[in-house]
């Protein structure tokens, strides 16, 4: 598959086969998002890769919302701390897409779990506290995602995107009536 072609077919992958996703491969997807953009060229993110079983079933009790990742055969959490860039947030949702297009691009599934919640401190401290129990990430270290991997049970059909015409605009920004 081409890059457009990765890029206007990938799906948020919520259920999985068991099919175990090789070390090599996930090996491969965090050393594709080494090639990521990084503010200042930082490159202060961090990849946690878990295929045990109890923690991946720990990952989908954080919150309702995660419930699909006991299903994943594989989770990738992407970890950095705070004090090492002030782009923390910008560099790992950057590498965490790179992650779900790699995956994409070699026939597996990825979804995101958010663990960050920018508008709701008490439940991001809540989700943090939960993954870096989980995973053994330090306090000063941030996880703002984490990453389900596996072969899709099934492909999910395509969702609605708005029109080119609604969201582009040239020299400035207009309402459209």
């Amino acid at each position: 598959m081409d890059a457009i072609e990765v890029i206007r077919n990938r799906r948020s992958i919520k259920s999985y086969q068991s099919t175990p996703v090789s070390r090599e491969t996930l090996q491969n997807l965090v050393d594709l998002a080494r090639y990521s953009p990084s503010g200042a060229n930082k490159n202060s993110w961090r990849f946690v890769v878990t295929t045990d079983r109890e923690s991946l079933q720990n990952l989908s009790q954080i919150a309702r919302t995660c419930s699909w990742f006991g299903s994943a055969p594989a989770g990738i959490a992407i970890a950095i701390d705070p004090a090492s860039t002030r782009y923390w947030l910008e560099d790992t949702s950057v590498a965490a897409y790179l992650i779900c297009l790699a995956a994409a691009a070699q026939g597996l599934g990825a979804a995101w779990a958010a663990m960050y919640q920018s508008d709701n401190p008490e439940e991001s401290k809540r989700r943090q506290d939960m993954v870096r129990q989980i995973l053994s990430i330090p306090d000063s270290v941030m996880v703002p995602m984490v990453l389900a991997i596996g072969y899709p049970e099934s492909q999910p059909p395509p969702r609605t995107r708005p029109e080119l015409k609604d969201i582009l605009f040239w020299e400035r920004y207009t309402i459209n009536e």
